[in-house]
Order: C-alpha cells, then sequence, then structure tokens
C-alpha cells in the first residue's frame, strides 16, 4: 500500500483511523479529525485533530489546534500543539503554543513562540480558539 507521507511518523505511533488529503485536494473551510490527519494538499482554514501530518508537497494556511504536529511541508498562521517536530523540510510562519518542540537543521521558521506547560497536559478539544499568542 503507498504511505503517502513516509517516515514522517513511526508506525508504533500511528493508533486509530488515518485521513488523507492528497496533493491534488484542496480544502476551504474546517477540518476536523479525532484520528490521524496527513495533509499532501492544501487547506485555508481551521483543523483540529488529535494528530496531524503536513507532508512535504501540504500547504496549510489558518489556524491549527493538534495533540501533534509532524511538519514537513508549509504551515502559515497559527498552531498549538503538545508536541511539534518541524523536519528539514518544514516551513513555519506565524504563532507557535507548544509543550515540546523538535526542529532538525534545515527547517525555515520565522514565528513568535510561547511554551506552555498547560499544552503539555490539555486535550485538544479543550484548547482556546480565542488564546492570544
Amino acid at each position: 500500500m503507498l504511505n503517502p507521507v513516509k517516515n514522517l511518523m513511526k508506525d508504533n505511533e500511528l493508533e486509530g483511523s488515518v485521513s488523507v488529503i492528497s496533493d491534488e485536494i484542496t480544502i476551504t473551510g474546517t477540518v476536523t479529525s479525532s484520528g490521524n490527519l496527513i495533509i499532501n494538499g492544501n487547506v485555508d482554514g481551521e483543523i483540529n485533530c488529535e494528530s496531524l501530518e503536513i507532508g512535504p508537497s501540504g500547504v496549510v494556511t489558518g489556524t491549527v489546534k493538534a495533540g501533534q504536529c509532524y511538519l514537513a511541508g508549509k504551515l502559515e498562521g497559527k498552531l498549538s500543539a503538545r508536541v511539534v517536530n518541524i523536519l528539514s523540510t518544514g516551513d513555519l510562519n506565524g504563532r507557535l503554543s507548544y509543550g515540546k518542540l523538535e526542529i532538525e537543521s534545515g527547517a525555515n521558521i520565522a514565528l513568535k513562540l510561547r511554551k506552555t506547560k498547560q499544552l503539555s497536559d490539555t486535550p485538544v478539544e479543550n484548547l482556546d480558539n480565542n488564546e492570544e499568542l
């Protein structure tokens, strides 16, 4: 079976269902998933999920709230997540609130950072949409 974002997330970290927005898809609006969400296409709007992978061809513009986020593509806007991994091909521009952050050499970041203890223990659905970062 084709793996659209090979090696971003380890197999033992994948639990539950996986939804994929492939590279030929563009979505404008709100995307919500209780499982794993892989984006290789374009999303302009709001994303709420437990686990998010933005693949090398993925582009997200807007607000993201996730338990964990693996970024190999581009994200422009606000990101709130307990765990954030920005890979060497990742491009993050905006505001970031995180519990744990890992950035690989080569990643492109231009943002305001805020480490918050609250994100270490807060379920995704309880993150405040209006919280100013």
